[in-house]
């Protein structure tokens, strides 16, 4: 079956994958990309391509995700056996500044979520439908304690020393408007896209 070329940036933009929406039901999914690799039975996975659906029939789609996106890489990514993601100069690679900084959503729109779990620092930016996950190793921090660096520090010099050490890990797609992950869970700070771009510059 010919693939379809699909742009990454089209992607961030507006929650849409080629012809996977978030608005889809399981079987619009199973018309648009065939038999899964794996259904369980509610969440499917095509490649890095893996959605979770409603209990209940029709199934509605829940969200769907790249899975191990920090393994995007060179020019193309071929994500399932119908669907190949066009990176458009960003990759696995990609820290939280370049994405912010690529003219992708509007400056009130993107918002950034940082918290410390046990020794990890977590970061996601959330933009409309569109939640990006990242991970930041803490290896630079004493003790490796999150949670006091996080208390400790200025948020200034918190993005400066999270921004560089920051890896992609998923990217989600919503059927609606996103912030927190888990509303009050490991609890989240939160910096808009602009204010975290400025103190950056």
């Amino acid at each position: 079956m010919k693939k379809q070329l699909v742009s990454f940036r089209d992607f961030l933009k507006t929650g849409t994958l080629g012809p996977v929406s978030p608005s889809m039901r399981m079987t619009d999914v199973a018309n648009a990309l065939g038999t899964p690799e794996h259904a369980d039975p509610v969440y499917w996975t095509f490649g890095k391509l893996e959605i979770s659906f409603d209990d209940e029939a029709p199934h509605q789609m829940n969200w769907f995700q790249i899975e191990e996106a920090g393994y995007l890489k060179g020019d193309f990514e071929v994500l399932t056996d119908r669907l190949v993601l066009s990176l458009d100069g960003l990759s696995g690679d990609t820290k939280p500044s370049k994405f912010l900084a690529a003219g992708l959503w509007a400056s009130e729109v993107a918002k950034v979520f940082y918290a410390a779990v046990n020794d990890d620092i977590l970061l996601n930016i959330c933009a409309g439908p569109i939640q990006i996950h990242f991970q930041v190793n803490t290896d630079f921090i004493e003790d490796q304690d999150a949670q006091r660096y996080l208390n400790d520090f200025t948020v200034s010099q918190l993005v400066s020393d999270i921004d560089s050490r920051a890896t992609l890990d998923s990217i989600y797609s919503f059927p609606y408007p996103r912030v927190e992950q888990i509303p009050g869970a490991f609890n989240w700070k939160l910096l808009s896209g602009r204010d975290y771009l400025t103190i950056l510059r």
